[in-house]
């Protein structure tokens, strides 16, 4: 039989109530915090999953914040497309006027010089809208630049077949940005692009280069790389003219490559936009097949000059659309002018209609980014907070059981040795 001291009961009594001096200090602090937890070790368990509930929540307010601003940067983009429709349409408009003859007769020159005037600012409008930026000063349709504007206007004086002179005229405007995409993350792994690049939205009709160089003894001598439109293409020792042609065709391009004549490499887009050419880490493909410029390598505009470069970007389309006006060549401004600006009102249409589809995309993600953030939070409030009913309940329960522990601790330390000498 094991011999029971009064030294061990004390002991056995002032552990117990220790211990449950202990639990309602927990349950009194659950009660004042409102949470189960307030270290790592009261529930490991359930510390984890507070910890990974509570970095989801970050994530979610963070993804919430890019789509916001991307919405905003999307929608401003889009307002300035919905403007530079209005402007297109009104050039329309005097496009179709001067195609049916309005400008002819005795005053015929002033309505020219009024029309070429207003043609005039409708294209410093468009350039404006161009060179547009965002709430914090990034182009919106630069790309990645923001050293600089993306549009730069060519300014000269100029002299009708009148012989009138026209002091500080555009006379054509060039591209300064890049192709750069401005990837948001809108959840892990999902990406949206909310740049619109200028040699894309402010181009008018499809674009043609074509080399000067014959490319039929052409064969690579080294591993080279180029890129095309963003688009890395690998040319291997040996390749020749017509392997090239057949790994840009299968590179997923809106570009199609052909041989012209005496065997000239061509490029042709099948959707308006500026072609952007380059070679890269040290590969000179592209200059030796004399679409580059060797002396100016870097894009934009480092064609060489002897390559033959067709097509009209916006700003051309309603540039020779004036210079035929002041002309009075009614048969080009009935024919090719009105057809490249339907061209270049075509491609605004394109990309606003992408502007809508990417603001659909991030609309329903903020959605659904709002439910992950309500579901994750009630997840996070039951995962650490308490049930208040059952947590008082479970206090009072404990200070009974102190109180009783009490009672009966004094009850068996009371009798002593005086008590027992009485």
């Amino acid at each position: 039989m094991q011999r029971i001291t009064g030294i061990m009961q004390n002991q056995n009594m002032i552990k117990h109530i220790n211990n449950q001096k202990f639990r309602m200090d927990q349950l009194q602090n659950q009660l004042a915090t409102g949470q189960r937890i307030s270290r790592p070790g009261d529930a490991p368990a359930l510390a984890t999953n507070q910890m990974y509930f509570r970095s989801r929540l970050k994530e979610l307010e963070q993804f919430e914040k890019n789509i916001y601003e991307s919405l905003e940067r999307i929608n401003l983009t889009d307002g300035q497309l919905s403007t530079i429709t209005d402007i297109l349409q009104r050039v329309r408009v005097l496009a179709v006027q001067a195609s049916n003859g309005i400008y002819q007769g005795d005053n015929a020159f002033e309505l020219k010089q009024a029309i070429a005037s207003e043609i005039d600012q409708h294209l410093r409008a468009l350039i404006d809208i161009a060179n547009s930026t965002d709430a914090i000063g990034r182009p919106l349709f630069g790309g990645y630049t923001v050293e600089r504007k993306p549009f730069e206007p060519i300014v000269a004086d100029i002299e009708t077949p009148d012989g009138i002179k026209l002091e500080n005229q555009i006379i054509g405007v060039e591209y300064r940005g890049d192709i750069g995409k401005r990837l948001i993350e809108l959840e892990k792994g999902q990406y949206i692009d909310v740049n619109f690049p200028g040699n894309r939205v402010f181009w008018g009709t499809n674009m043609t280069i074509t080399g000067n160089i014959d490319t039929s003894g052409y064969v690579a001598t080294s591993n080279q790389k180029f890129k095309i439109d963003g688009v890395e293409i690998q040319v291997e020792i040996g390749d020749t003219i017509d392997d090239i042609i057949d790994k840009i065709n299968k590179a997923g391009l809106d570009i199609r490559a052909s041989k012209i004549g005496q065997d000239y490499l061509s490029l042709h887009t099948i959707t308006p936009h500026q072609i952007w050419l380059e070679d890269i880490e040290g590969g000179t493909v592209l200059q030796d097949l004399g679409l580059i410029n060797p002396e100016q390598p870097s894009p934009p505009n480092n064609y060489n000059p002897t390559a033959k470069v067709d097509g009209y970007s916006l700003f051309d389309v309603i540039l020779k659309f004036r210079n035929d006006l002041l002309k009075g060549d009614q048969l080009e401004i009935s024919g090719q002018d009105l057809g490249n600006i339907d061209l270049a009102l075509e491609n605004i249409l394109r990309y606003r209609s992408e502007a809508g589809a990417r603001q659909n995309r991030l609309e329903e993600q903020m959605k659904k980014i709002s439910w992950d953030k309500t579901f994750t939070t009630e997840l996070l409030a039951k995962n650490e907070g308490i049930d208040y009913p059952e947590t008082i309940m479970n206090l009072k329960w404990i200070e009974n059981v102190f109180n009783y522990s009490l009672n009966v601790g004094a009850r068996i330390i009371r009798p002593t040795l005086m008590d027992f000498l009485r």
